[in-house]
């Protein structure tokens, strides 16, 4: 009892109780009214309380919680420390008969107790429910424990962060605020930062492991807002945490001066830390604001760092001197934008060698291509093209694209609209990657993307059907566009035959019909069991016009006629010319766009036509056709000069 009576005073807890019991109350009713009840009320319809139930004890897919979360912490956090925010309050709290170690644990334990009570019995309630109501629910205790656990930590969380900053601030409205910037300030200060050097550094590829395992994690609230999984070690990160911001709040709160009380930022030393803080923050945002608003280029990106700086330091100034006089107190602005210029002028210049660098061939032990590329990519080795010629391809590909750079950078961005990615994984154990945004005609015409494109390696790496075995395939459908039929493959030896023409169509296919802009014959789903999950997978590739080995297996086993439209499955086409037709936009509105025409009926020209149209691009329209199906389905595309066939050139 003596032990108890040194750390803790029952009155103290007790009144505290008695003052703050409506938040519990209140916090109480939001989990019961955003979950349990409705379990309750619903009881009969299992299959949707189960997926309820699912959603709301795994939090991160529940975001009224999260707001709980935060918003009840940050009010009790805020209440019951007021009195250091008030002059006369915190003069008269501090002149009992109790020590500040006594007043700060009691007032601690209290709010741990009104948070706790209601996320306690919101437990005990999914538990009766859990065991005494529904059956079959694909949940176990342990992820109602699981709940419990990480709910407590979520609410902890944000009351110490509340506490802490309450410790540093004499004013209630900024210490709430500074509880949320904090909270939030690891994920946003960290992709403020990236998304400014993506501005600033050519090819920039934006390390998402930063984000993933610090950024998103460091802070439980940010874990719980992205559906971060929440593991043994975070939680014992996230305890640490607890008991690192409860003792500091506990040794700002010894330190803290009772005058203080109304002053913006309480200790001295951390006033400039406050200012340049913000003055930083600021001066990101505005740069970013300006450089992606008004245009993205580095002047407006230079003048947005300038006003956002300048505006954060006025801002804190006024914040800390809890006045608008402070235009003459602005001498402290120079040596930071002294700093911040030195600082982007390195980024700018390039001095690191950031824009430049390329490894050398025999220091690389895999390359990746792709339209977007991180540090996981670049660490499963089935991503990774390892063939010599591929790797210098790529090598080739990226110095073309570095040689290009202020041609690149001059491009209005709206018509940089094709991304590259390009990642190294070298042998000493590090990686490098970079990313792009390229104009689609520097894309076409870069020979070594052909060559990429055209690798065995690549096609392999790019293709989900050659990542399965054949006997693991359930069933095979065949869905061809604009016919209501499905062709299902169920026999292990013919789905085996489909996946190996499948399977030597793409290894045979030219980078030109890779490319092309055509619809395909049919979507394929391919259904097969993954001995990981317990449902069924599904690949989509298509049958594509140019998949010869596809098609004769097809005729071969029957199912060529159902497979794809065929001209028996049209009435007649129509060919219009439609060059220097006014409304070509509207393609879709074949009837007013005006033109010479001509309407086909001969089965062989309507196969010839059907296997050459586009209609997955609106550039170089020159022909429009329309195919008028026997089920009142109707199909448009386009032909350029290029592709159209001569029986159509030369009579229209």
């Amino acid at each position: 009892m003596k032990s108890q009576t040194s750390y803790f005073n029952k009155a103290i807890i007790i009144e505290d109780l008695k003052r703050f019991w409506g938040i519990g109350a209140l916090y109480f009713l939001a989990l019961i009214f955003s979950g349990p009840i409705f379990f309750l009320i619903d009881i009969e319809n299992t299959d949707t309380i189960n997926s309820y139930f699912e959603t709301y004890i795994s939090i991160d897919n529940h975001v009224f919680q999260i707001i709980f979360a935060i918003i009840f912490p940050l009010i009790l956090g805020t209440l019951i420390f007021r009195y250091m925010q008030l002059k006369n309050s915190t003069g008269m709290i501090h002149s009992f008969p109790f020590t500040r170690n006594i007043l700060f644990n009691s007032h601690v334990l209290a709010s741990s107790i009104i948070l706790f009570i209601p996320i306690f019995v919101n437990f005990i309630i999914m538990f009766f429910i859990y065991n005494g109501i529904y059956t079959g629910i694909n949940i176990t205790a342990g992820d109602i424990y699981r709940w419990l656990l990480v709910t407590l930590i979520l609410n902890y969380t944000v009351f110490l962060m509340t506490v802490f900053t309450g410790m540093i601030s004499g004013i209630s409205l900024i210490q709430a605020i500074l509880s949320l910037i904090f909270l939030l300030l690891p994920l946003g200060l960290t992709g403020l930062v990236m998304l400014t050097l993506d501005t600033m550094l050519f090819g920039y590829a934006a390390n998402d492991t930063i984000i993933e395992n610090f950024a998103l994690k460091v802070i439980p609230i940010t874990g719980g807002l992205y559906g971060e999984n929440i593991n043994p070690l975070l939680i014992i990160w996230y305890i640490t945490l607890l008991v690192i911001l409860f003792l500091v709040s506990k040794f700002l709160y010894n330190r803290r001066n009772l005058e203080s009380a109304g002053d913006s930022i309480v200790f001295d030393i951390l006033k400039p830390i406050f200012k340049y803080g913000v003055t930083f923050c600021s001066m990101i945002l505005g740069g970013l604001y300006f450089s992606f608003a008004v245009t993205k280029n580095h002047f407006w990106l230079y003048f947005g760092f300038f006003i956002g700086a300048l505006f954060g330091y006025i801002i804190a100034e006024m914040i800390i001197r809890k006045s608008i006089r402070v235009f003459n107190k602005l001498y402290g602005f120079i040596p930071f934008v002294i700093a911040a210029g030195l600082f982007f002028t390195i980024i700018d210049l390039d001095l690191i060698g950031y824009e430049n660098k390329l490894p050398n061939l025999d220091e690389i032990e895999g390359a990746y291509f792709g339209s977007y590329v991180n540090e996981k990519s670049l660490k499963k080795d089935d991503l990774l093209i390892r063939n010599k010629n591929g790797i210098i391809y790529i090598l080739k590909l990226h110095e073309t694209i570095i040689n290009n750079k202020s041609e690149i950078e001059n491009t209005p961005s709206e018509n940089r609209n094709r991304r590259i990615a390009i990642g190294y994984k070298l042998k000493n154990g590090s990686i490098l990657m970079r990313e792009y945004s390229v104009p689609q005609k520097m894309f076409n015409n870069n020979p070594y993307i052909k060559k990429i494109y055209e690798l065995k390696e690549y096609k392999i790496i790019n293709n989900s059907i050659f990542r399965i075995e054949p006997n693991k395939i359930q069933i095979i459908k065949i869905n061809p566009i604009y016919l209501n039929e499905i062709i299902t493959i169920s026999n292990k030896n013919e789905i085996k035959g489909f996946i190996e023409a499948a399977k030597a169509d793409i290894l045979e296919e030219s980078y030109e019909e890779m490319t092309a802009k055509q619809e395909p014959w049919a979507y394929i789903n391919v259904e097969y069991i993954d001995n990981v999950k317990s449902h069924k997978p599904m690949i989509v590739p298509e049958w594509k016009k140019s998949y010869k080995n596809l098609e004769n297996w097809l005729k071969e086993k029957g199912y060529y006629e159902k497979a794809r439209i065929t001209p028996n499955d049209i009435e007649h086409a129509v060919v219009k010319n439609i060059k220097g037709a006014e409304n070509i936009d509207n393609i879709y509105d074949f009837e007013s766009i005006k033109g010479k025409k001509i309407e086909i009926n001969d089965k062989e020209k309507i196969e010839k036509l059907l296997r050459t149209y586009e209609n997955f691009s609106l550039n170089n329209k020159q022909y429009a056709v329309v195919f008028y199906l026997k089920n009142s389905n109707r199909i448009i595309g386009w032909y350029s000069d290029e592709n159209v066939p001569d029986f159509i050139k030369n009579s229209i």
